[in-house]
């Protein structure tokens, strides 16, 4: 009988995770600090949550 291997899907520099609430609506999760840039110069009333 064969064991199946489960193998995470690890997404490199996603250690570094974010949400991000960009409007009363949506909330975003943002993996690097480059991204989080980003998304702060696009929305500057932006709130990270954690």
């Amino acid at each position: 009988m064969k064991a199946k291997i489960k193998k995470a899907a690890e997404v490199k520099g996603s250690t570094y995770l974010v949400k991000l609430r960009i409007d009363a609506r949506t909330v975003i999760t943002v993996r690097t600090k480059e991204s989080l840039k980003n998304w702060k110069t696009k929305y500057p009333n932006a709130v990270e949550l954690s």
